[in-house]
């Protein structure tokens, strides 16, 4: 056997090896995303019932938390969530020349959350494609040696199993596209509504109740 048929020989058995491996991945990852789909799902009739945040009030409500210590209502869940992590720091850092930073890093870590749980799917939108090809040619190697030897019936088995892998490749795909598309956007709405309420909570502090920093303390402590 001379080199070029045992690197032939080589290459056919590391692509039998990889079979399986690749035939697991990608149905794990098929009903992966069949089970995000349906989570997408009920996270999108969620978002519909849930309170939105007034914006438009948001500036009185504030003034309200500030000078009366009333608790700032009408934000939605997510916002709800981030005031929640601003609130008890606030009347320490309020006062202090790295307020700003403060609040930029707080916004950071939320951005960087949403950005690590996009990243599943944004990974599986080219795992899926990748993985179906992979268990496409893969079968072609044992096909072509079928049909060599005159085994049509076998030929037609692996052909099915690679014509398989990849329209389950696509369709995953296609559904991590679809599951990505509608998180990006509701990651656009919260992030949006974060920086809002960051930027009102510096107009606080350049505004004339800087003057009075025993305020914050007063006010956050309620």
């Amino acid at each position: 056997m001379n080199l070029y048929q045992s690197a032939t020989q080589l290459f056919y058995q590391l692509s039998l090896l990889f079979f399986w491996p690749v035939c697991l991945a990608l149905l794990a990852l098929f009903s992966w995303s069949l089970v995000d789909l349906g989570a997408m799902l009920f996270q999108s009739w969620q978002r519909k019932r849930e309170r939105r945040t007034d914006l438009a009030g948001l500036g009185d409500r504030l003034d309200e938390y500030f000078e009366c210590g009333r608790a700032l209502t009408g934000l939605s869940p997510r916002l709800a969530r981030f005031w929640a992590r601003v609130e008890p720091n606030l009347g320490r850092t309020m006062s202090s020349k790295s307020f700003d930073l403060w609040l930029e890093e707080l916004l950071q870590e939320e951005e960087l959350k949403i950005a690590n749980n996009l990243d599943r799917t944004r990974a599986m939108v080219r795992l899926g494609p990748m993985l179906g090809l992979a268990g496409t040619i893969i079968p072609l190697g044992p096909a072509l040696q079928s049909l060599l030897t005159g085994q049509m019936a076998e030929m037609v088995n692996h052909l099915v199993i690679g014509f398989g892998a990849v329209v389950s490749g696509l369709v995953l795909s296609g559904i991590a596209y679809v599951i990505t598309l509608f998180r990006e956007r509701w990651a656009r709405v919260d992030v949006k509504e974060m920086e809002n309420l960051a930027e009102l909570l510096l107009r606080a502090k350049a505004g004339s109740l800087t003057s009075n920093p025993n305020d914050w303390t007063h006010a956050s402590a309620e």
